[in-house]
């Protein structure tokens, strides 16, 4: 097989990926102690260029160090290294931490390169056995992303770097059984240069993707803290109204027939539920209050909290009778007692109760302004009139 020249020699190329690496774990360590801990698996991406950059060092000594270090160990800190970026991937996408097949085939690892570097020495079977353990994890870490059809542009780099990974180390594997992995890893031969390069490359990539899924994370959680109640999770006042205004602007040019209502429902005695139980007590009240409301709502409505222990419910394309019939169950499941398994039972509050108004839209000469007050009529009638029930404007 053809030499290359020396200044692509494979050791040259391993120290450059190291260094790359370990300046994207640098990169990963600074973002990691600046975003929120809400987003999972930076310290394993952190960790992961860190474990490929002693694995480099250890393959550059070799014939300085013992082939105990420069070969097997070296191969699984670098298989370890692989795994951390797994292991992030998980607890990215959500899911717990589970690595422990993949610290099996650790082990079995360092058993097998040891008896074919110490007591029967051969470098294809050492490769062949290591490159296929290692596309099948890059397969394997490729299809955490692949379930997800995530739309995102890191996660379509990620799901591709893997895929692309697993492919070059299968078909590094098949040169192994075919007879051209050569003699060694640091032959200066055009393939072994190149899947050298195109593994440091794609190490390399990967933390940039990994860089550009948590930022986008973090730009996601940013509009949602912008968009959403801290409290109870809900649209807060300001997006509240923006999607009325939409709501609005749809029904007057006639869409989805025109249809629309809006429930303002209030807590009822809540000054009440603060006074005699804390604010803190108050406030879980509020969030185990929003839970219930969301479980009896379509899916096109939209709930928000408009103020204090008041709320707004959105619902397109409904009139008279499916907006009362959405508000009587809204009422009915926000009365239900709180029983043992809830904090609120054990402070001491049985149940809460919520009056509602409704008010439907009227035509194109109808105003957002209107329909906010009719309802707020309405819900004002309906705590004259006894509380923990419905009124329609």
């Amino acid at each position: 097989m053809p030499l290359l020249s020396p200044a692509l020699d494979p050791r040259s190329i391993i120290v450059l990926a190291g260094v790359m690496g370990l300046l994207m774990s640098i990169v990963m360590f600074s973002m990691r102690r600046s975003y929120p801990p809400s987003i999972r698996g930076l310290r394993e991406w952190t960790l992961a260029p860190l474990a490929s950059f002693v694995s480099t060092v250890l393959f550059a000594l070799r014939g300085v160090l013992p082939d105990v270090f420069s070969i097997v160990l070296a191969n699984m800190v670098l298989f370890q290294g692989c795994i951390l970026y797994y292991a992030g991937s998980q607890l990215f996408l959500g899911h717990e931490r589970d690595t422990r097949i993949w610290s099996v085939v650790t082990l079995v690892l360092g058993v097998v390169l040891f008896w074919f570097s110490e007591v029967q020495p051969s470098y294809p079977t050492r490769l062949a056995v290591f490159t296929l353990a290692i596309s099948w994890l890059f397969f394997a870490h490729a299809r955490l992303y692949l379930r997800r059809r995530a739309k995102r542009v890191g996660m379509h780099l990620m799901t591709s770097l893997l895929l692309l990974q697993s492919l070059a180390a299968g078909l590094r594997c098949l040169s192994a059984v075919l007879g051209e992995a050569g003699i060694g890893m640091l032959d200066t031969t055009w393939l072994q240069s190149l899947y050298i390069v195109m593994y440091s490359l794609t190490a390399l990539m990967l933390s940039i993707a990994g860089v550009l899924m948590a930022t986008d994370r973090l730009r996601l959680e940013f509009e949602f803290m912008a968009t959403h109640d801290p409290l109870t999770g809900v649209l807060n006042r300001r997006a509240l109204i923006e999607r009325c205004e939409r709501e609005v602007i749809r029904a007057q040019r006639g869409d989805g027939d025109g249809a629309l209502a809006l429930l303002m429902l209030d807590a009822d005695h809540f000054k009440r539920v603060n006074d005699e139980f804390g604010h803190q007590a108050g406030d879980e009240a509020l969030r185990q209050l929003t839970l219930r409301l969301q479980t009896p709502l379509p899916p096109a409505a939209w709930l928000g909290r408009y103020g204090g222990e008041e709320f707004v419910v959105v619902l397109p394309g409904l009139g008279h009778d499916g907006a009362r019939a959405v508000a009587e169950r809204l009422r009915k499941e926000a009365g239900e007692p709180f029983t043992a398994p809830s904090p609120l039972a054990a402070t001491g509050i049985g149940r809460l109760s919520i009056s509602i108004g409704v008010a439907v839209f009227q035509g194109p000469a109808d105003t957002l302004d209107a329909l906010l007050a009719r309802a707020d009529a309405a819900l004002y009638r309906a705590k004259a009139q006894g509380r923990d029930r419905v009124e329609v404007a």
